[in-house]
């Protein structure tokens, strides 16, 4: 059991930079956390990674001291419970467009009296060895950091009802969903998406919660710092690794 030093950095002001791990890999778990990232977030959305697979990629980087997260492929609990019984420091959830489906969220993760996740004592809780139970889940509840996608125009119209949830940390933008479902599909840069990041960073302002968002550039990803956006993630581990080696192969036959 390691505190969550991203919650805690961001309740001090500070931007975070992370990475999706989309490519299953421990050695890739390692080489982003020994490269700098400040977070990494499996991607069982669209990676389709079980919990098991999970669970072997955390131990990878956990053993690095880094901090993990894991974007669940659905909002259903058994999806929730299961991702942080195997050690994910928190999620990020996918289309969530409701106060409604964002207190479920918070029920299905949280421990009692926040929630009311299973109970067990599973690899997070260092299997019920480190210390008793219900110090652990009030640990737990401390501890996890709750992000959830605004990622379709029908998020926006309880936007602030959904930031004002109690245990909701971060409204993070998913802005190809997001383009697609406004009828720009790939268009990321329009000014639909940039007054919806308008909108995103006033909420969380207001109510005291973190803005964040994802993008494949480091130019755009120190604009969206600038901007207030404190919680991005700069592309995964095969876009980066594909770049890369497209960049030596273009040097070599060149």
């Amino acid at each position: 059991m390691r505190d969550n030093l991203v919650k805690e950095r961001l309740k001090k002001g500070e931007c975070v930079f992370g990475v999706f791990a989309n490519g299953l890999s421990p050695e890739m778990m390692e080489i982003m956390t020994l490269a700098g990232f400040d977070f990494i977030v499996i991607d069982s959305e669209h990676a389709s990674s079980s919990p098991e697979t999970n669970r072997l990629l955390l131990m990878a980087a956990d053993g690095r001291g880094e901090d993990v997260f894991i974007r669940v492929p659905n909002k259903i609990s058994s999806s929730i419970l299961q991702n942080l019984d195997v050690g994910a420091k928190g999620l990020l959830v996918p289309q969530v467009n409701s106060r409604k489906e964002a207190e479920q969220v918070v029920y299905d993760a949280k421990y009692f009296p926040e929630g009311m996740r299973g109970v067990a004592t599973p690899r997070a809780s260092d299997y019920g060895m480190s210390v008793p139970i219900k110090d652990y889940m009030k640990w737990a509840n401390e501890n996890l950091l709750i992000a959830v996608q605004c990622e379709n125009i029908k998020c926006l119209d309880e936007l602030d009802d959904i930031a004002a949830v109690e245990g909701i940390d971060v409204i993070f933008i998913g802005p190809f969903d997001l383009s697609q479902s406004m009828g720009i599909p790939g268009q990321v840069y329009d000014e639909k998406i940039e007054h919806v990041m308008e909108l995103v960073l006033n909420a969380t302002k207001k109510h005291g919660k973190y803005a964040g968002i994802y993008t494949g550039s480091v130019e755009m990803a120190k604009k969206y710092r600038d901007m207030g956006f404190q919680y991005i993630i700069v592309g995964s581990d095969i876009k980066h690794f594909s770049t890369e080696c497209r960049r030596v192969v273009k040097e070599l036959k060149g």
